[in-house]
């Protein structure tokens, strides 16, 4: 027996689309896409989505992005902007932000080499295929007998 779906608290106030229009995919969580990431990366995340027009592109400037987020340090979000772009969430370029339509599958928890970010232009495709096969140092050294090496 299913359960009945849940009543809204308040029908008066159901949401509706006017204007732009933006949605968060529901694989995001249910399929752990959000796993690894830090507060501030799931923030930013979140936010390029809100403000992203139908084709996930965003113009907010870094340093605005950096007020909404009540990010201090330029370094926070260019980290959290580097890890999106590393976990294949996000693209970056020219100052032009877009969210991308979510991989078929999330990589595993871990730090990732971004590889490829660029202010300008894009990566020769040899350097994000290097990049996009680097996954984590933890995969890197999982399978390595480091009893032979020392």
């Amino acid at each position: 027996m299913t359960k009945p779906a849940p009543r809204p608290p308040r029908p008066d106030r159901i949401r509706t689309i006017q204007g732009s229009f933006s949605w968060i995919d529901h694989r995001f969580l249910r399929e752990g896409f959000d796993q690894g990431l830090d507060r501030l990366e799931k923030l930013l995340y979140f936010l390029l989505i809100a403000v992203s027009n139908r084709e996930g592109v965003s113009f907010y400037s870094d340093q605005r992005l950096g007020e909404l987020l009540g990010v201090r340090f330029s370094h926070e979000l260019t980290g959290a902007r580097s890890q999106l772009i590393a976990r294949d969430l996000i693209a970056f370029e020219n100052g032009v932000y877009q969210v991308l339509a979510l991989p078929p599958k999330p990589l595993p928890p871990g730090r990732y080499q971004a590889g490829w970010e660029r202010t300008s232009g894009g990566a020769p495709e040899s350097e994000r295929r290097r990049s996009s096969e680097w996954h984590s140092l933890h995969e890197l050294l999982r399978g390595r007998d480091w009893e032979d090496h020392d």
